[in-house]
């Protein structure tokens, strides 16, 4: 660099000026001279990161990072030989290009002007020799050698070594082994002999991979924190329509729940980790709904379970975190076109089966002789309803005897329907996907289309769901310092499902179904549907709900300096909700032909709902790694984020259509309801991590996070959430050396954390006025609009916290083909939402919550898995997990202690029964009760033979619940808990050449349910039964009686059955005879498929190809009486087993790659 004050001083002399000039332009030439060609050999490389590219990219690359000249011709091939990858680290260009291209056979050679490369003479009849081991250093007699391009193989002898002749330099050696990952090394001019080729299970391999965690990723092998991962292939080729479904029992402790209408199509199923509450999602660093996204497009999902693991995202993540992350392209990738499918029919899983009219005729006849009144079915009745069966020609039906007009129905009515068989048959899933992926030197892109769609399993009406999905992924490298991605998908889910007119929505048609007798008619003479068939009201009214959603993201990484980053993101997450739904009019026929309303129908009506939701979110955050030596490794990571979201909805509802063809608000006349609602929150979290590793060996994780919500008063809002954890890899230490052939990997966790929950409902710091329209009295002739008292403000709410503390081991055996993996977890969830102290009724308004539960959990997650391999064709896998977890609540405000809510000392899940005796079987003890009457509280009726009876734990000598309180509960006691507990999943997986086959089988081990309803007892009120062939076990033919039973049979399983609900309610208490046994195994999943092989697909252009079966659901080993699955059980709006039905998926598909 010239020096301007003494430039400034010659101008005092032109000449000197001159003279000066020249000498310094003279010297200062030779000095260029001399300093290029010594920069050119000595230029620095600086951890160059080269992956999926060409030779003669990376050469052209190093050319302009390094300013120097290389000089090549192209004879040499540069561009027909593939990188896999290439690292360079703090290199000269001379060292870079020597390492990077010997192995090639070809000469880097110095001068003047840079550097010369040239193809080394081949050498032919060159021989190597080394040895093959296992990752302990022990040798692996019989491991094969193939070398590819001489296309010889031989097997390493009984000490591991082997002797190769006839090597080109340029070969490649593949050495593999059952159990362990084939190795590919590049054979060069240097290697001559003791050639060492170690030889890592699929475990180590997996140790070595990245996982996703919060803002940001990981060494699998350095995490301190509870993450499991589940990689995307697991999820695919799955008959399933989302993601939940994809992960049920795949996961220690990730638990999956249906809603009360079950199997619906689109069913979204929700997620739990360790047993409480909703997880964080996030799609590709965006909050999302796990249900809405292809499972297609994942190429990951990391659940994050424990605090430490998820402290980095706070309020927002009290429950851990699912991190989904899809699939990308990648630079120097060359265009892949990817098309899956699959699709099948649908059948209902333990479909039970009416009994005739006949039977249900005769057992409902007896039911009421139990009660003592008239029987239900008169004689003329059950005759026509065996004529009927007899000869299904004849009508259904007879015109009312009371009301000739009319079609007799119930109990006069003679036909023979099993309405379940009626309404429901098989249903149909389909789903495709086409995705395109690649990528130049700087610049990565993914596209994908996808296509869902699901045909229900009502018979009769429109009961289906169809998805599609689109995302496109761009991720470019603006400079060498600078990248910028974009992430956008697009979601369209439409489902329609009819409505039950006039009486509810789609809970109630299933419930409407399975209480309709089987007498009853489904046609009358005249060809129309009956009212009771249920079909006119279905028929007549529908739904549509809509959900589109927008979401974008745009991301930007920026690298001042080595090893430092700064990231910053911005989300836009836009859905758009619509409903419509009409009623009109259902009509039904009389006997002479008319059409008439049915009254429940009448008046018809549109109703239109509407909400946009918007949610925005920046993150701006940094990290730098620092490395002090080879030991100590640094990361901090520092950042924060905001959050934006606002819910903007309004519904209306308008009766009296008068075109009935075109349902909307204009072309009807009655009254309009009209109504809207604003909803908004914000947040704003700073949060900072720490990662400290020393060796590879021990490592310490801290996190911190600050976060503040709109939610609560102010004074309130802001709280700080720290964790940290610790891990030591024992395995790596000098004293373990000689378990390494024993226990070659082992791993201590440890973690401790605080979370919040900010996750409640908007505006609990503001008194809020309700306002409502037509008051109920006339003011100047009119109804006007009124206000209602505000709701009371508790302004000392606040978080609801967290603490928790996770200790895990993690081992590995048989050269790591054997991985186990255990982990113990405590929580405390404390300041959890509870009732307030009980104030004077006069106060007349509600009370707020306070910040005054407590609930603690402790649990275990356990994981085994197994790779293996036979000979050098079959491999297979095992991999199994089963966890377990119990809760107590360890504060609540209940001073009396009332078993009907929470108490200190409550394990939620808690059943409280009576203890059974059994059956009363003799008429003898029936009296012996009566005289008693220490049965009298549960009922005050007399009680005969076949009644149930229940045992007095308490001695007192009456039947009683006490106050019904923990102190007192007289003779209630806990007879089960209907938590799931040991749920387990087991998943096998094998392949042979080209064919595959994989089983997947998931259960619980342990669960209590309580059943109620007419679908499990099958007698209830006259109009309320629903007789399944097992509920008749109490029944007896008369042998010569076409019109009654035997009468009870003490030995059955259930008790004597009345008419009268108050009656028949005595033997229907919670008790220990009718407690179900809710465990099961399920084998969830079997795929078997067909690769077809590469040389028959390279005539039709094709890359990869594979047809396969996958079947859902096929086989499910349970206790539960028909018509109950495990999953689905308590499930239903109008009692257990009135969700829609659990399905069984046979699916056929194919994967297609050009």
């Amino acid at each position: 660099m010239i020096n301007k004050k003494l430039i400034r001083k010659e101008k005092r002399s032109n000449k000197y000026l001159s003279l000066s000039l020249g000498g310094a332009l003279l010297l200062l030439s030779g000095t260029f001279s001399w300093n290029r060609t010594y920069a050119q050999e000595n230029a620095r490389i600086y951890n160059q990161n080269y992956q999926k590219t060409t030779l003669r990219d990376v050469i052209l690359d190093l050319q302009k990072r390094s300013g120097s000249d290389i000089s090549f011709t192209e004879s040499l091939g540069l561009k027909n030989i593939n990188i896999v990858r290439f690292d360079t680290k703090n290199e000269s260009l001379d060292q870079v290009l020597r390492r990077l291209l010997s192995p090639y056979g070809i000469q880097v050679k110095k001068t003047d002007s840079g550097f010369v490369l040239a193809r080394q003479p081949q050498q032919m009849g060159r021989s190597i020799s080394g040895k093959v081991v296992d990752p302990s250093g022990m040798p692996i007699s019989g491991a094969t050698l193939n070398l590819k391009r001489a296309n010889t193989k031989s097997k390493s002898d009984d000490k591991g070594g082997f002797l190769l002749h006839s090597i080109f330099p340029s070969d490649t050696l593949s050495v593999h082994f059952m159990g362990f990952t084939t190795v590919d090394t590049l054979v060069t001019n240097e290697h001559t002999e003791d050639l060492v080729i170690r030889l890592e299970t699929g475990m180590a391999r997996e140790l070595d991979e990245v996982v996703v965690v919060g803002y940001g990723v990981q060494k699998k092998v350095n995490l301190t924190g509870s993450v499991a991962v589940v990689d995307g292939k697991r999820l695919q080729d799955r008959p399933v329509n989302n993601v939940s479904q994809s992960l049920y029992g795949t996961v220690s402790g990730l638990t999956i729940t249906y809603g009360n209408n079950g199997f619906e199509p689109g069913a979204a199923p929700s997620v739990q980790i360790r047993g409480q509450g909703k997880p964080y999602v996030l799609i590709d660093g965006t909050a999302g709904d796990i249900n809405t996204i292809d499972p297609n497009t994942v190429e990951s999902v990391s659940i994050l379970k424990d605090a430490a693991a998820s402290a980095i995202y706070g309020a927002r993540a009290p429950y851990g975190v699912l991190l989904i992350t899809t699939k990308s392209g990648k630079a120097n990738q060359k265009p892949q076109v990817d098309f899956s499918m699959n699709g099948g029919p649908t059948t209902i899983i333990n479909k039970p089966k009416m009994v005739d009219s006949y039977t249900f005729a005769r057992a409902m006849n007896q039911m009421h002789d139990n009660q003592g009144v008239a029987r239900l079915f008169s004689e003329s009745t059950i005759d026509r309803i065996i004529a009927y069966i007899d000869d299904p020609t004849l009508p259904e039906t007879v015109p009312d005897a009371n009301n000739p007009r009319k079609w007799s129905t119930y109990q006069f009515s003679n036909g023979n329907n099993d309405w379940i068989d009626i309404h429901y048959g098989n249903g149909r899933r389909m789903q495709e996907n086409l995705s395109v992926k690649g990528g130049s030197k700087d610049m990565a892109y993914f596209l994908s289309l996808g296509h869902a769609s699901e045909k229900g399993v009502l018979r009769i009406v429109d009961d289906k769901y169809k998805r599609y999905n689109f995302q496109a992924k761009l991720d470019a490298n603006i400079t060498d310092w600078w990248k910028i991605s974009s992430n956008t998908r697009l979601t369209n889910a439409v489902r329609d499902r009819p409505i039950y007119n006039g009486e509810g929505e789609y809970g109630m048609i299933i419930h409407q179904i399975f209480r309709t007798h089987p007498e009853v008619f489904l046609k009358s003479p005249n060809g129309y549907y009956s009212q009771l068939s249920r079909v006119p009201q279905m028929q007549a009214g529908y739904q549509k709900l809509t959900n589109n959603t927008l979401v974008q993201r745009l991301a930007t990484e920026i690298s001042p300096l080595q090893n430092w980053k700064i990231n910053a993101d911005y989300s836009i997450d836009y859905q758009i909700f619509d409903y419509a739904g009409v009623n009109q009019v259902a009509y039904e026929d009389e006997v002479d032909g008319t059409l008439v309303p049915i009254a429940l129908t009448v008046p018809p009506y549109i109703e239109k709902k509407k909400s946009n939701t918007t949610y925005k979110a920046l993150n701006i955050y940094t990290t730098y790694n620092l490395d002090l030596g080879k030991d100590h490794h640094f990361t901090v990571l520092a950042g924060f984020q905001n959050e934006i979201s606002k819910l903007d909805s309004m519904n209306g509802l308008r009766r009296e259509l008068i075109v009935p063809d075109i349902p909307s608000f204009t072309t009807a006349t009655g009254e309009m309801q009209v109504g809207d609602g604003l909803t908004h929150w914000s947040t704003l979290g700073y949060f900072a991590r720490l990662n400290y590793n020393y060796a590879d060996k021990y490592l310490v994780e801290a996190n911190v996070r600050y976060d503040g919500t709109s939610k609560f008063a102010r004074g309130r809002r802001w709280g700080a959430f720290p964790s940290v954890s610790a891990g030591w890899l024992v395995s790596k230490e000098l004293f373990w050396q000689p378990l390494l052939d024993y226990i070659p990997f082992m791993k201590l966790r440890a973690s401790w954390g605080k979370l919040g929950n900010q996750n409640v409902a908007a505006y609990q710091d503001l008194a809020l006025l309700g306002v409502k329209s037509n008051l109920g009295w006339l003011i100047d002739g009119m109804r006007p609009a009124y206000t209602t008292a505000p709701n009371l403000v508790n302004r000392y709410l606040t978080w609801e916290s967290s603490r928790s503390m996770n200790t895990a081991i993690e081992m590995g055996f048989f050269q790591n083909r054997l991985h186990a993996e255990f982990e113990y977890y405590q929580r405390l969830t404390y300041d959890r939402l509870g009732p307030a102290q009980a104030l004077p009724a006069v106060l007349g308004a509600t009370i707020p919550r306070e910040n005054n539960s407590e609930l603690k959990t402790k649990g275990w997650d356990f994981s085994l898995r197994w790779n293996g391999k036979i000979g050098s064709d079959f491999n297979y896998s095992v991999a199994a997990n089963v966890f377990d977890y119990k809760n107590i609540i360890t504060k609540y405000t209940n001073p009396t202690g009332i078993l009907t809510t929470d108490y200190v000392g409550k394990d939620p899940g808690e059943i409280w029964g009576y203890e059974t005796v059994g059956l009363i079987k003799t008429k003898e003890r029936a009296d012996e009760i009566n005289a008693s009457g220490y049965q009298k509280f549960i009922n005050g009726q007399t009680w005969q033979t076949g009644d149930v009876e229940y045992r007095d734990l308490n001695g007192d000598g009456v039947i009683n619940n006490g106050k019904n309180t923990i102190n007192d509960h007289g003779d209630l006691k806990i007879i089960g808990n209907s938590t799931r507990r040991y749920q387990f999943g087991l998943n096998l997986t094998a392949n042979y050449k080209n064919v595959d086959i994989a089983v997947f089988i998931q259960g619980t081990g342990k669960r209590d349910l309580w059943l109620d309803g007419n679908v499990f007892w099958g007698f209830r009120a006259w109009n309320q039964s629903s007789l399944f062939p097992h509920h008749m076990d109490y029944y007896r033919d008369v042998e010569g009686d076409r019109y009654s039973g035997l009468g009870i049979n003490t030995e059955a399983y259930f008790p004597r059955p009345y008419s009268n609900t108050t009656q028949d309610s005595k033997n229907k208490q919670m008790q220990t005879r009718y407690l179900q046994n809710g465990a099961y195994a399920r084998l969830k999943n079997l795929q078997i498929g067909y690769t077809i092989p590469a040389l028959m697909l390279q005539k039709i252009g094709l890359k990869h190809a594979r047809i396969y079966f996958s079947g859902e659901n096929i086989y499910t080993l349970s206790k539960l009486p028909r018509a109950f699955d495990p999953e689905t059980a308590i499930l239903g709006d109008f009692g257990n087993g009135k969700g829609m039905f659990s399905q069984a998926i046979w699916a056929f598909g194919m994967n297609i790659s050009l």
